[in-house]
């Protein structure tokens, strides 16, 4: 068997042992080049085709639902009397700008926050605070930290 000159010689615990390169054919079975044999009919390579089997939420939004569904949801507390028109009082001195912690209901249970008021309107009866909108109706405690 005539010697490859890529060939290399190691020696190891199970003795001498030979390493012979492979190299590429130019061409594929059948004749075709190496880089024909990459690319589809339609010229796209090979690898392109494999976006067609990226797997898709055939059901969007159902995830989202599911967790929805999983969610308590908190019975609203009802004000007092004396309750809401402290809250009135609370709200009638608040300003824009000033820094506050509030007790809201917000989509089936009570949120507490604190920022920074940056609108109140009191003919729609709703209060901004940062991005967010609270109805009136929504808010349980109002009052400056």
């Amino acid at each position: 068997m005539p010697e490859n000159p890529k060939t290399r010689r190691m020696a190891s615990p199970w003795g001498n042992l030979e390493f012979t390169p492979v190299e590429q054919p130019a061409t594929v079975p059948g004749g075709a080049s190496r880089d024909r044999a990459t690319r589809r009919a339609d010229g796209r390579p090979r690898a392109s085709r494999a976006a067609q089997f990226m797997p898709f939420a055939a059901l969007t939004g159902y995830y989202d639902l599911v967790r929805e569904q999983e969610r308590i949801v908190e019975p609203r507390h009802e004000l007092t009397d004396e309750e809401g028109e402290e809250l009135s009082r609370a709200i009638m001195q608040m300003r824009r700008g000033d820094l506050v912690r509030i007790t809201y209901y917000d989509r089936g249970g009570y949120k507490t926050r604190a920022g920074v008021i940056r609108a109140i309107e009191p003919e729609r009866r709703r209060l901004y605070l940062g991005d967010d909108m609270i109805p009136f109706d929504d808010i349980w405690k109002l009052w400056r930290p």
